[in-house]
């Protein structure tokens, strides 16, 4: 029978009873809402069917209309999965079913069919030698971490970060080795000006997480004067205060690597894919004689200082941490976003002295 036929007609998705007088009539949305009258038509036939109070369930993505709880215990998809966890390791049929769960989230996150809601939960990132990089696994934790890090208190109060503010309209690049999305700080004081404000970039790459504040070529001019107006020795004391605030994170969360990344690029066209015609990477470590292993290389962060104060070109940078799957353990938890949010805090003076609140 076709979906509409079935709702005009009331049947329920699934109906549990003993055969006697005892019933659970299931309801399960996922790409629609429930309707009160849908539920409320469930009830009438069960009660005809000699049911006088039958169990009604609806299993959701997303918390349901204030009207249907009177009418259904509402169960969202999203707490299935996680109590599925619970059992995963022992028990054949909740590892199936949970695995089900992933799978299906992530055709439908890749199809763009599902837009709100989730029927998983962020439970880390496990891609390894045993479990390859899948780029729409990739496309759906990048989505439940960004949906959980934008309702982070901590984020919003300590580095301004703005949750009623979108990220990328769209994640694209089927065959692509990573997948990454960005939130917005207070510094965008419009939505579309997002290339002119430092975001905060979460990727998800085949080898590692990577946890970034991005400084975008089009950084407003005042923002780019005061960083590099500190002259070459206060920048580098202000990065140093940054790696001095990431270690904690690296304690707690061994094989983290702190990084500073920069990139030239060139677009022959506004769509087309650019050219990167330059690229600096470093572990901030090497900046500093008393920091290492590894070995220190200062010049690497005079060249970055130099090209921001001399900028000729689509220049943008990057500081902040990568986390490589192979040698941090706790990319494999729940966790992991901890460290993604901690991380970004810790870049909290270089936004500071971007906005003029220390300087």
């Amino acid at each position: 029978m076709a979906e509409d036929d079935a709702i005009s007609n009331g049947i329920p998705d699934a109906w549990i009873t003993d055969g006697d007088c005892w019933c659970v009539v299931i309801e399960n949305k996922v790409l629609s809402d429930a309707s009160a009258d849908q539920l409320t038509r469930h009830r009438e036939i069960a009660n005809r069917l000699g049911f006088d109070e039958p169990n009604i369930l609806l299993l959701t993505i997303k918390p349901a209309a204030p009207e249907i709880a009177p009418l259904a215990k509402v169960v969202e998809w999203r707490a299935v999965y996680k109590w599925l966890l619970n059992f995963s390791d022992n028990h054949v049929w909740a590892k199936r079913v949970s695995d089900y769960l992933e799978v299906i989230e992530g055709r439908l996150v890749n199809e763009e069919q599902l837009r709100s809601g989730t029927m998983t939960a962020f439970n880390g990132i496990d891609f390894s030698e045993d479990k390859q990089f899948s780029y729409t696994e990739a496309k759906r934790l990048l989505g439940l971490a960004m949906t959980e890090l934008r309702a982070r208190k901590d984020l919003i109060a300590e580095i301004g970060m703005n949750p009623h503010l979108s990220g990328r309209s769209a994640i694209t690049g089927r065959d692509a080795d990573s997948v990454w999305d960005f939130l917005q700080t207070n510094d965008a004081d419009e939505e579309r000006n997002f290339t002119r404000a430092p975001h905060l970039t979460l990727g998800i790459h085949r080898t590692r997480l990577s946890a970034m504040v991005t400084m975008p070529n089009a950084l407003r001019r005042p923002a780019l004067k005061r960083l590099v107006g500190r002259g070459r020795d206060g920048f580098r004391e202000l990065v140093r205060t940054v790696l001095t605030n990431m270690k904690p994170i690296m304690r707690d969360c061994p094989g983290m690597e702190p990084r500073f990344h920069a990139v030239q690029r060139r677009y022959p066209s506004q769509r087309s894919v650019p050219f990167e015609d330059a690229v600096i990477n470093f572990d901030l470590r090497t900046c500093f004689e008393d920091e290492g292993p590894p070995k220190a290389q200062p010049q690497w962060l005079e060249a970055i200082y130099d090209c921001l104060a001399r900028k000729k070109s689509n220049f943008q940078t990057q500081i902040g941490a990568w986390f490589p799957y192979r040698t941090c353990d706790g990319m494999r938890k729940p966790e992991a976003l901890d460290y993604v949010a901690r991380t970004w805090i810790a870049c909290g003076p270089l936004l500071e002295v971007i906005r003029g609140e220390n300087h």
